[in-house]
């Protein structure tokens, strides 16, 4: 079986690929549960500064809320703080720093990074530092396939945002107490009326998701409609 090796390397280029694309931005990090993960520039100071005193946008963002856009203390600098990917405990938070308010070409470009740094993140957590088989990866991208399906059949019936789709699948599965990935899958099968194996021949692992969150989708998407 072909492995592949990821390490915080990873995280740190393609934090410092957004830091030079970025004009005017002097740091960025991504931030797991409750502390900062990895970080280049001001950021990584700032993040973990506010990690310890447990309160920022770096920490409101990590409840699963939408995107945050302050101003710091020091009334110059601008922090976006985008929840990511949903873990086991949490999501990834990617944070960025610039010297003026963000523009709307600005957080186009940190929307576009914010999935590859997210699913990286989720790549280099679940190795922890070992070696990652390749069909783990393929599970890994298979699972956030299904979180994004089940993003837009939110996003059909009730006409919101993305980022408000994400927000109410976390809801739904921290409610129901089910893993996102089982929500989701459970959801794509319940919309669909089969088994997402079927629905699409490799958009998931084999077998049907845990009777738990087939509920919690059925609950879900009848509470949507």
């Amino acid at each position: 079986m072909d492995e592949v090796r990821f390490g915080p390397e990873l995280l740190d280029r393609l934090l410092a690929h957004l830091v030079a694309r970025l004009p005017g931005c002097d740091g960025a990090g991504v931030s797991t549960v409750s502390r900062s993960l990895r970080a280049v520039g001001t950021a990584v100071e700032r993040d973990a500064e506010q990690w310890q005193r447990g309160e920022g946008p770096v920490v409101a963002a990590a409840t699963g809320d939408e995107t945050l856009v302050q101003t710091l203390p020091d009334g110059v600098t601008w922090v976006t703080a985008v929840p990511g990917s949903w873990t086991e405990d949490g999501p990834s938070v990617l944070s960025v720093y610039t010297d003026h308010e963000p523009k709307e070409d600005d957080l186009r470009l940190i929307d576009q990074t914010e999935p590859l740094l997210a699913t990286a993140t989720a790549v280099i957590e679940f190795c922890a530092d070992e070696v990652l088989r390749a069909d783990q990866m393929v599970e890994m991208v298979q699972n956030r396939r299904l979180i994004e399906q089940a993003k837009g059949l939110v996003m059909g019936a009730t006409r919101c945002d993305a980022g408000a789709a994400f927000r109410t699948l976390v809801r739904s599965s921290q409610h129901f107490n089910v893993k996102l990935r089982d929500l989701s899958a459970a959801l794509v099968e319940v919309v669909g009326g089969a088994p997402v194996a079927d629905q699409e021949p490799g958009a998931g692992p084999p077998g049907a998701p845990p009777e738990p969150a087939a509920r919690a989708a059925r609950m879900t998407w009848q509470a949507l409609r």
